[in-house]
């Protein structure tokens, strides 16, 4: 509990201060344009959301932690939700120059699990992929099905990371030096994808090499193909 709060504070520092600010500056001197009051209120509005999409995270790995999570549980397609998680990506890594590279050894796989952490999940691991990608660069997202598993690997070549960073990189708001670098981020992406995945009774696993690139790799209970026939 004491480590959750300490987190809260850190974290939530920045943008109750911009929602301050922006509602002070609204609310200070002259009649302002509507224009204006309407970007001030869309800033709050931005804030707000970032502040609680936090707090729902936060919630979610405390409960994760204390053996409680609440998942909407059914049988998920899990190779069609990756594939729509790349073509919603498709922009973003455009405007990177970054090419996506989807291979779904097996298209049908199945999992036992909620749809909407495990796509949080694989958002999050695309949108890392990109991000610390090298323009030019291409994500190679790989799904394969053993006999009782589904693995999913998220490969990039960009900036990569240490061992030691790599070890460090599922704590809460911990950011690599070169990370921080690259691009701006919360250091809650991961955690939040460990603490789903192992709510699954699953694995997830980062490694990579300083200037290699980086690949992070999900590993879920399959669905027995008998089950989903009946």
């Amino acid at each position: 509990r004491r480590k959750l709060l300490a987190d809260i504070s850190h974290e939530f520092r920045t943008p109750l201060t911009v929602i301050r600010g922006e509602a002070e500056i609204a609310m200070r001197g002259n009649s302002k344009t509507k224009t204006e009051y309407r970007d001030s209120f869309q800033r709050i509005m931005d804030q707000a959301d970032h502040t609680t999409r936090l707090v729902d995270d936060l919630l979610f790995i405390a409960r994760v932690d204390a053996g409680e999570p609440r998942l909407k549980v059914r049988s998920v397609a899990i190779a069609g939700m990756v594939e729509s998680v790349c073509g919603e990506f498709q922009v973003r890594a455009e405007q990177k120059d970054v090419s996506l590279d989807l291979n779904c050894v097996d298209d049908k796989a199945v999992v036992r699990g909620d749809a909407g952490r495990l796509k949080q999940v694989m958002a999050i691991l695309t949108d890392n992929a990109i991000r610390y990608s090298n323009p030019g660069g291409t994500v190679e997202i790989d799904l394969e099905r053993t006999r009782d598993e589904v693995r999913i690997s998220f490969r990039d070549h960009g900036i990569g990371l240490s061992e030691e960073e790599a070890e460090q990189a599922f704590e809460r708001f911990y950011r690599g030096t070169k990370a921080e670098e690259h691009a701006r981020g919360t250091g809650l992406g991961l955690p939040v994808a460990k603490a789903i995945v192992e709510a699954h009774n699953g694995r997830i696993t980062l490694e990579g090499k300083l200037g290699e690139g980086a690949i992070a790799t999900v590993t879920l209970p399959a669905e027995s193909r008998l089950r989903i026939v009946a």
